[in-house]
């Protein structure tokens, strides 16, 4: 199946958004092996849109749709679609309902303007948004499929793993075979340098690296028109292993916290967290995988050299001699909150995240950071590039990668 993917909206023409969306649903669809035609960003105009249909459907046979369906008279992505396959749209009750629902959840009256959302060609399969107040849509005509979807990712996100992934499964045979990877503590030059052989070895599988901060997943693909096309895939994806064991933390369902708080838990550990440059971010990250209370008992945000005295013990002579920054403060923060828990397992990290406050000795983005097992202490040190949110991003994802290699280590 060959699917394209129209966004619509002023915003995203105009810069005022970034299109997130395109990127999400096509490095999904990519996962699944769909093969992925076409991007294509128009304004909120029916000419606009329906010029993009056209054009999109001479070389896709499906179409998902993104944006443009509030409740205002510049929202005229359903209308559109109704006309590009010259469908009536009728209000549908049952949406009316939840929407006017969606509004009484939070003691507000459903304005009329609202039920324009509620309207869909009479065929049409409704996607339910549980996280606002625009449905989205499946329909078929004349051999061409059309999804739409809303444009908040917070809304089309769910929408597309929960409804759009099991549809496309039960009725789309994909064209491809992939394999999936996770990798940190490499970056992309280093990767691609020793995966160069790869690459010329097996000439029939695609290898793509997706990079984030602190992070790069791989999908090898492999198209099902290549004769022995599964055995190609897994001559490649073990070599793939061979090459990049000691940086896969595992495929694209987990990211490293969750890793982190599935082995906490399984070994029956207790965490303690004590965070100065990261100011909470490295807790939240904890904190966002369910279940993590069984592992984090209490986190302390010791921004002061007053609180990291009063709350973990950290040396006066300490901070004077050695200052915040150091390997010496990020130790004794790292055995303070263990003790001060007494927790089994203890992380610590401070730093300059900039963008002023760095010297000659002590940069800007240098970060120390320690983990304390069981009373013995580790302590790091690395020397971030970026801004102030990349440099505490970069320090809270590297020390949950630290210390979820020394989880592995542990023998249950």
């Amino acid at each position: 199946m060959r699917i394209s993917i129209l966004g619509i909206g002023n915003e995203v023409i105009k810069g005022k958004t970034v299109n997130t969306n395109a990127s999400f649903i096509s490095k999904e669809l990519n996962k699944l092996g769909f093969d992925i035609k076409s991007h294509l960003v128009v304004k909120d105009y029916a000419s606009e849109i329906k010029s993009a249909l056209t054009y999109l459907y001479s070389h896709s046979d499906l179409v998902i749709t993104t944006g443009g369906l509030g409740p205002t008279v510049d929202d005229l992505t359903r209308e559109s679609i109704a006309e590009f396959f010259n469908e009536a749209l009728v209000v549908n009750e049952e949406i009316v309902n939840q929407i006017e629902s969606y509004f009484k959840q939070s003691g507000r009256e459903m304005p009329k303007t609202n039920i324009k959302q509620a309207r869909y060609p009479k065929l049409a399969e409704v996607i339910i948004n549980k996280n606002g107040t625009a449905p989205g849509m499946y329909f078929e005509k004349n051999n061409q499929t059309i999804i739409m979807l809303p444009g908040p990712p917070r809304e089309l996100n769910p929408m597309f793993l929960d409804y759009v992934i099991p549809k496309l499964r039960m009725s789309h045979e994909p064209s491809t075979v992939s394999k999936l990877y996770r990798t940190m503590g490499i970056g992309e030059s280093h990767a691609e340098e020793m995966l160069e052989p790869l690459y010329k070895k097996f000439l029939n599988v695609e290898i793509a690296p997706y990079a984030s901060v602190g992070s790069i997943d791989f999908i090898l693909t492999v198209d099902k028109s290549v004769v022995g096309y599964e055995n190609e895939l897994n001559k490649a994806s073990q070599e793939f292993e061979n090459i990049m064991t000691d940086f896969i933390i595992g495929d694209q369902s987990k990211f490293i916290n969750e890793h982190v708080v599935d082995l906490l838990k399984n070994k029956g550990l207790t965490l303690g967290i004590a965070e100065s440059c990261t100011g909470g971010l490295l807790s939240s990250m904890i904190v966002d995988v369910p279940g993590s209370s069984s592992a984090l008992l209490e986190s302390c945000i010791t921004y002061s050299n007053e609180a990291k005295v009063l709350r973990l013990s950290v040396k006066e002579e300490t901070l004077n001699v050695y200052g915040a920054v150091s390997k010496e403060t990020a130790e004794e923060m790292s055995k303070g909150i263990t003790q001060l828990l007494n927790t089994d397992v203890g992380l610590s990290v401070t730093g300059i995240a900039g963008p002023t406050g760095g010297t000659k000795e002590k940069p800007v983005g240098l970060v120390y950071m320690a983990i304390t097992i069981h009373g013995n202490t580790d302590v790091y040190k690395y020397n971030f590039k970026g801004s102030r949110k990349k440099i505490r991003t970069q320090a809270a994802l590297t020390l949950l990668h630290t210390l979820y290699k020394k989880l592995k280590e542990i023998k249950l």
